[in-house]
């Protein structure tokens, strides 16, 4: 299904600067948005996180989005969560068929992570596709889920509930750590540029970061991270999956951002006692949240994080 003609399309494209086809991709990804704000089901069970997330609601779209990435929103046993997950997935099944989305036959659902790749054929009929992913073991967030507005005068007008601030940044970063991409190197300098948190905020972005990096990363945590992975992307990865995503007039000076990154997770990475403890103690088999945080109503919302016992268990 096609919502928009070429020539509207082209339209849009010329006065954003963004290339076409990546635009429509972004605008498909909103109005399947507008539709999880609107269910009262998936309105409540679930909140967007990622790149979409940041670009749509806290910065003014300076890059497309190329996919969906959600938590499962509702901390409860694993029994509860996947009988809401039945109906989680034939609303969105459904939904996706009605608008004329193909289902990859090769789409993959593992236990805790639904995955889903959608074909369509865009606006000159060339065949395109995106991913619809959500977590269901995140589910134990850090700090209470908000809902946000979209404010970007040429996408539909968005309501949906995404996760704070600081813990879509601070698994952003843990994100740029473990894997480097190009995109996540993008958001995090675009968090610096235009300052985001004030110095007083950046305490709690250092406990979310290592928090994630707990309960999200295959390695052992370290107490002292060197982001070789990250000073090894060269211009060929920008080239290939950022610039297609960015303004066509906008510079990005990796090399810069690069240097500004590394030296900003440098100072912010400096882990107190009671955080190296709590590296210690996980890397030992023992989750124990009250050396990273203070606040009691953190405490009770992770305790039981799924992930993080069962990183423990499996160690």
């Amino acid at each position: 299904m096609n919502l928009y003609s070429k020539q509207d399309l082209d339209r849009l494209a010329s006065e954003t600067n963004f290339i076409r086809d990546n635009l429509e991709k972004a605008l498909r990804l909103c109005n399947i948005l507008e539709y999880f704000g609107e269910n009262p089901l998936l309105l409540k069970s679930l909140a967007l996180k990622g790149g979409t997330a940041i670009n749509l609601m806290i910065f003014d779209l300076p890059r497309l989005s190329v996919d969906i990435d959600l938590d499962f929103a509702i901390p409860c046993h694993r029994e509860e969560m996947l009988a809401i997950r039945r109906k989680i997935n034939r609303e969105i099944i459904t939904y996706m068929s009605t608008q004329g989305y193909i289902l990859s036959p090769g789409t993959k659902n593992p236990h805790s992570l639904d995955s889903w790749v959608f074909y369509y054929r865009n606006v000159v009929n060339n065949k395109d596709n995106f991913k619809i992913e959500v977590n269901y073991s995140l589910r134990n967030h850090i700090f209470p889920l908000v809902m946000m507005n979209t404010s970007v005068d040429f996408l539909p007008q968005l309501k949906i509930q995404v996760l704070s601030p600081i813990e879509l940044f601070g698994s952003k970063i843990k994100a740029l750590i473990e894997r480097s991409a190009t995109r996540d190197l993008y958001d995090v300098h675009k968090m610096l540029t235009i300052k985001i948190f004030d110095k007083q905020d950046f305490e709690m972005l250092r406990k979310t970061v290592l928090f994630y990096l707990a309960v999200g990363d295959s390695k052992k945590l370290e107490e002292n991270y060197s982001f070789e992975s990250i000073k090894k992307l060269k211009f060929s990865h920008i080239r290939s999956t950022l610039l297609p995503v960015l303004r066509k007039n906008e510079h990005f000076d990796f090399e810069n951002a690069k240097e500004e990154i590394i030296n900003f997770l440098q100072s912010l990475l400096i882990f107190t006692s009671d955080e190296k403890n709590f590296i210690r103690e996980f890397n030992n088999n023992h989750y124990c949240p009250e050396l990273l945080f203070d606040d009691p109503l953190i405490i009770e919302r992770i305790k039981h994080h799924p992930m993080a016992k069962w990183k423990i268990k499996d160690k």
